[in-house]
């Protein structure tokens, strides 16, 4: 079993953050794990490839974001994050900004930590 630490996941974390804001499609892969389930705010469940591809075609463009870490709880070898972030961007064209809260699973998966689960919603204004 692998040890995680506050730290670890504050740092991938922060790596995530910043793939996502770049669109930074490899190291978005190396974070997720390959059977990742997430789930939108309207419930749809989406996979890591649907992720990794709304970056590839730039159907989500994040203009302008910053994150919060509000808490991390390790349980084991597994931890739970919860994340706030302010973004402005498109999704597939239409406008999309406000803050959005986090909820992340993060495990140690060949190595490294991955995100297995992940949900999201926006917060109102």
């Amino acid at each position: 079993m692998n040890k995680i630490t506050k730290e670890d996941v504050a740092e991938a974390e922060n790596q995530l953050f910043l793939a996502q804001k770049a669109s930074d499609v490899d190291t978005l892969d190396q974070l997720l794990y390959d059977n990742l389930i997430a789930l939108t705010p309207t419930g749809e469940m989406l996979t890591k490839e649907m992720d990794l591809n709304a970056h590839r075609s730039k159907s989500m463009i994040i203009e302008e974001a910053s994150t919060e870490i509000d808490e991390i709880n390790i349980i084991g070898d597994t931890a739970i994050s919860i994340v706030t972030m302010t973004a402005k961007g498109k999704i597939m064209g239409a406008p999309l900004a406000g803050k959005f809260r986090y909820f992340r699973v993060w495990k140690h998966v060949n190595g490294s930590l991955q995100v297995i689960g992940a949900s999201f919603m926006q917060l109102p204004e």
